[in-house]
């Protein structure tokens, strides 16, 4: 099973035409790394780099993404814009939980 992160969720339902979005995509263990690049650029993206962990950022047009999320072999489908929070440096306003 992908997990696929709200802000992707979001872009893929509702993708504003023309707009790029730079992706972080993790791999299966066993993923053939080759094999799932050459999709992702099927699907319309382009590989930036390769990550850790064989995994890879992409920039797609938004009305892309859906096509991304597709792809065989992915766990995991972000943005790469997200913010990270030390926990030591956390407050209860800074974290938002899901209920």
């Amino acid at each position: 099973m992908m997990y696929v992160s709200r802000a992707v969720r979001s872009i893929r339902e509702d993708p504003i035409e023309g707009e790029p979005v730079t992706l972080s995509l993790a791999t299966d263990d066993d993923a053939d790394l080759e094999a799932v690049e050459a999709a992702v650029e099927d699907a319309g993206a382009t590989v930036e780099r390769r990550l850790q962990f064989d995994d890879l950022a992409v920039s797609v047009p938004q009305e892309r993404v859906a096509d991304v999320c597709q792809v065989d072999g992915l766990t995991t489908v972000e943005t790469t814009d997200v913010i990270t929070i030390a926990t030591g440096e956390a407050t209860d306003e800074d974290v938002e939980l899901d209920r």
